[in-house]
């Protein structure tokens, strides 16, 4: 399994990144509940709402949805808290996002290495 960040999910919904012959058909990819959110809310914010919600949900027909749950906020918490702990700051839905994937133990698909390359044990991809 391989997690999309929402910018790799912008990428597909706008025709920049083709995932034919990078994945395998028995490999599932998959989105967190959180990138579902930040999908939503670019959709409803644009001129064309109703056409991008509907992107949205078919995008979100071929993948599976993670969810934001105990094991996932409890790595939330003990990773927050570490980071604060060495004067690093990560936005708190990209830390939720991690944390997700590292629950799965699943790599990241993410052009913003900026943010996620300061979570320990997190494994990144950038295939933008």
């Amino acid at each position: 399994m391989r997690i999309l960040d929402t910018d790799h999910c912008v990428a597909i919904l706008r025709g920049r990144l083709d995932l034919q012959g990078r994945i395998s058909p028995d490999e599932q990819l998959a989105v967190t509940a959180i990138t579902v959110g930040e999908l939503t809310h670019g959709a409803w914010r644009s001129l064309r709402a109703s056409q991008n919600l509907a992107a949205v949900d078919t995008l979100l027909s071929a993948v599976l949805v993670l969810p934001f749950d105990d094991d996932s906020a409890r790595r939330f918490g003990a990773l927050k808290a570490a980071l604060e702990h060495s004067g690093s700051v990560v936005a708190d839905l990209d830390l939720q996002i991690a944390s997700i994937a590292l629950s799965h133990g699943a790599p990241l698909l993410t052009h913003n290495r900026q943010h996620f390359e300061r979570i320990p044990d997190l494994q990144i991809e950038d295939w933008l």
